[in-house]
C-alpha cells in the first residue's frame, strides 16, 4: 500500500493534472484556430487561462481569435496582457488591431516595437497582411521600412527562398557558405544548406546539413519536421518518427505531423500506432480527408472492414466531390462481399471522373460478381477505350 502511495504522489508531481488539462485546452484551441472556428477558440483559450493565468501564449493566441471574430477591443486587452507577461510578444497583434481600427499612428508604433523584438516575423508576411492594408500607403508606413529592421541572416533566408524557389541552387548555395565562413556555429546557415541540397535532390546532403543544425540547436522543431522528410526518402522511417515526435513535442500546433508520422508508422506495419496518431488528429480535424483516407485503408490492412467503412462514409460525408471517396468506400465494400453497395459508389465516383480506367474495371468486376455479365462488359468496353491492359483480358474472358 505504502509503495503504491509512493508511485501515485510520484505521478503528481511529475505530471501535475491542472498541467495536463490547461495544455490540452490550449492545443484544442489551437486546432480551433486552424479550422477557423474561432468562437469555440477563445472557449478553450479561457478554460486554459482558468487553470493557467500566467502563460502569454494563451493570451496572445485568444486575442487571435478575438481579432479575426472582429472584437479588437478583447484582442486589444488580451494582446497587451501577452505583453506584460513577455514584452513584446503582443506588439504585432497590437498592430494589426490598431490598424483595423483605424489608428494609424498606434498600428505604426507597435509595428516599429515588434520589428525590434526577438518575435519578429519575416518582412514579406507583414507585407502581404491584409490588417494592414489600410495604412500601406500611408507616408508612416514607406518611413517604416526606410529602416533597417532585419538581420543579415534574416536577409539571407529571404534571398535563399527566392533563389531556391526560381531552382538557382549553385547560386544559393555560395551565398550560404560565405556567410557560414564567417559564422560557423549559426545553426540556421545548416538548414538553409540542407533546404537548398534537398530541393535540388542531393538527399544525402541535406541529411548532413540538417544533422549539423539540430547538433546545434537540438530544440528547432522546423529543422526536426525538415530532417524527417529526408530520411522519409532515405527509407529510414525509424529515424522520420524520431524526429517526427520531438518536432511535435516542441511544438503541438504542428498538427500535420500527426498524418505524416501516421503514414510512416503504416509502412512500418505498425498499424495501431498509426492509429493513435489518427485518432489525436481526428479528435482535432474530424472532417479531415487525408486522416480519414488512411484511417480506413489501415483497418483495411487490418481486416478491419466495418472501421474502414466507417472511415471511408466520412468522407463519402465530408468530401462527396472527390470521387477517392467513393472510390475508397466502394473498395471496403467489395472486401465486404456488399458488392450492389460497391456497384453504387463505383457509379458516383464515374460521375466525377468518368475518365478513370481503374474505376470502369473494378465496376465491371463488381457486376460479374453479381452475375450481371452484359453491364460488366460495358464497363470492361470503358476500360479498354482507356487503355486499361486488364480490361483487355478481361473483354477477352467474359465478353467474347
Amino acid at each position: 500500500m505504502r509503495q503504491l502511495i509512493n508511485i501515485v504522489f510520484f505521478i503528481l508531481i511529475c505530471f501535475p493534472v491542472n498541467a495536463q488539462v490547461e495544455n490540452d485546452h490550449y492545443v484544442a484551441g489551437l486546432a480551433n484556430l486552424q479550422r477557423k472556428e474561432f468562437k469555440q477558440a477563445v472557449s478553450e483559450f479561457d478554460k486554459a487561462i482558468e487553470s493557467e493565468s500566467n502563460k502569454y501564449k494563451y493570451y496572445l493566441k485568444r486575442g487571435e481569435a478575438y481579432f479575426w471574430l472582429g472584437e479588437y477591443l478583447k484582442a486589444k486587452d488580451d494582446f497587451n496582457k501577452a505583453s506584460l507577461l513577455e514584452r513584446y510578444s503582443g506588439s504585432l497583434g497590437l498592430a494589426m488591431t490598431y490598424a483595423k481600427m483605424g489608428d494609424t499612428d498606434l498600428a505604426i508604433k507597435y509595428l516599429e516595437d515588434h520589428l525590434g523584438s526577438p518575435f519578429r516575423v519575416s518582412e514579406k508576411s507583414i507585407k502581404l497582411n491584409k490588417a494592414f492594408e489600410s495604412i500601406e500607403n500611408s507616408r508612416k508606413w514607406v518611413e517604416l521600412w526606410k529602416k533597417r529592421w532585419y538581420s543579415s541572416f534574416e536577409k539571407l533566408e529571404q534571398e535563399i527562398d527566392y533563389l531556391t524557389n526560381a531552382a538557382q541552387y549553385p547560386e544559393a548555395l555560395d551565398l550560404v557558405e560565405v556567410y557560414v565562413s564567417k559564422y560557423p556555429d549559426k545553426a540556421g546557415a545548416y538548414a538553409l544548406k540542407g533546404r537548398i541540397n534537398y530541393a535540388r535532390g542531393k538527399i544525402r546532403e541535406a541529411e548532413v546539413n540538417f544533422s549539423k543544425a539540430i547538433s546545434l540547436d537540438s530544440e528547432n522543431p522546423d529543422f526536426r519536421k525538415r530532417r524527417a522528410d529526408v530520411y522519409f526518402i532515405l527509407g529510414n522511417f525509424t529515424m522520420a518518427v524520431k524526429d517526427i515526435s520531438n518536432a511535435l513535442r516542441s511544438d503541438p500546433s504542428m498538427f500535420h505531423l500527426y498524418i505524416k508520422r501516421a503514414g510512416l508508422y503504416h509502412r512500418m506495419d505498425a498499424g495501431d500506432k498509426a492509429l493513435d496518431d489518427l485518432t489525436s488528429y481526428l479528435d482535432y480535424f474530424p472532417a479531415d480527408e487525408e486522416a480519414l483516407h488512411l484511417c480506413g485503408k489501415i483497418y483495411i490492412d487490418q481486416e478491419k472492414y466495418y472501421s474502414a467503412l466507417k472511415c471511408f462514409s466520412m468522407n463519402v460525408e465530408n468530401h462527396p466531390e472527390n470521387p477517392r471517396s467513393f472510390i475508397d468506400r466502394a473498395d471496403a465494400y467489395i472486401l465486404s462481399g456488399k458488392y450492389k453497395y460497391a456497384i453504387m459508389d463505383y457509379g458516383m465516383a464515374l460521375d466525377l471522373d468518368p475518365t478513370n480506367p481503374a474505376t470502369w474495371l473494378n465496376r465491371g468486376k463488381a457486376y460479374v460478381r453479381t452475375g450481371n455479365n452484359k453491364q460488366a462488359c460495358y464497363d470492361f468496353t470503358w476500360a479498354v477505350r482507356l487503355k486499361s491492359r486488364e480490361g483487355i483480358k478481361l473483354y477477352k474472358e467474359y465478353c467474347e
